[in-house]
């Protein structure tokens, strides 16, 4: 199981830098859950195994983290997330089960989870907006689903940093958890190249922070639409089919007047041949 977790992910860093369209995804719980840690999977193939561990309710709670617009390289040392590597890791001794998923490719889409699992075991939900910093002190009575929504990760220096305290916040959530109870930490994720289509509560006054997160991360980033202005590669295109064959056709013509001048000079005529044949002419002359 140690082997599984995050120390994996540090050994397969340069191979995960290859999929720019993948996140990872982790899985702790308390409980019994045999889930099975894998390189690779699709969105919807690891839902429909959720789906079928998860519907007996094995814990009493689960804590539903989304991070959005990380890749598996920002887990490649257990520094970036140093206590959700603790619980993948084993060094958290309550942990019971782990599961881990290196690349999973397509938008895990966090509210299904939740509303999967709520639907399943009857729970109610517990929204917390991690960019805000706070969340209550007590999560009521189980079973109950606590959606743990963190804001995009930036792209400059800071970047490690916001990682390693999004992973102290959640920490501090689940140590509010009574230790009697059983949980389960689901961390999903989804890759920068989808920040478009990133999960969006319906709650209006949790949706504008996380807008405004996600416009000052993304601004030099967002796509354009078909109404913005484009950019000279996106309108023009410089090597046609028709310029290629040109190119090409002037190379071989290149190729063939070079084979020709080298033959013409290597051409030897003696300089005998220019002069003027006198001795046929004397013999001639004495006949």
């Amino acid at each position: 199981m140690h082997f599984s977790g995050l120390g994996l992910l540090a050994l397969g860093a340069a191979t995960a830098s290859a999929f720019r369209d993948t996140s990872p995804f982790f899985l702790a719980s308390t409980s019994e859950i045999l889930l099975p840690s894998s390189n690779l999977a699709l969105s919807t193939s690891l839902l429909n195994d959720l789906g079928s561990h998860l519907n007996s309710c094995p814990s009493d709670y689960y804590v539903v983290a989304y991070q959005p617009g990380v890749h598996s390289t920002d887990f490649a040392t257990r520094k970036s997330a140093p206590r959700l590597g603790a619980k993948m890791t084993g060094t958290d001794e309550a942990i019971r089960s782990t599961s881990s998923i290196h690349e999973v490719s397509g938008v895990m889409d966090a509210k299904e989870v939740q509303n999967m699992i709520g639907n399943a075991c009857g729970a109610e939900t517990t929204v917390i907006d991690a960019s805000t910093g706070s969340h209550p002190s007590s999560f009521g009575d189980a079973p109950r689903v606590i959606a743990v929504d963190f804001p995009m990760l930036s792209l400059g220096p800071d970047r490690a940093q916001q990682l390693s305290d999004n992973d102290g916040f959640l920490s501090d959530i689940i140590d509010r958890i009574p230790s009697s109870k059983k949980y389960t930490l689901l961390y999903v994720t989804s890759p920068r190249e989808f920040e478009d289509t990133v999960y969006r509560p319906d709650d209006e006054s949790y949706q504008e922070p996380l807008r405004t997160e996600l416009k000052r991360d993304y601004s030099d980033y967002t796509r354009q639409d078909s109404s913005s202005k484009k950019t000279l590669f996106r309108e023009y295109q410089y090597l046609t089919p028709g310029l290629f064959m040109g190119l090409f056709a002037v190379f071989v013509c290149i190729m063939i007047l070079y084979v020709g001048i080298q033959a013409l000079l290597s051409l030897e005529v003696p300089y005998a041949a220019f002069e003027k044949d006198t001795f046929s002419a004397v013999q001639k002359k004495q006949q």
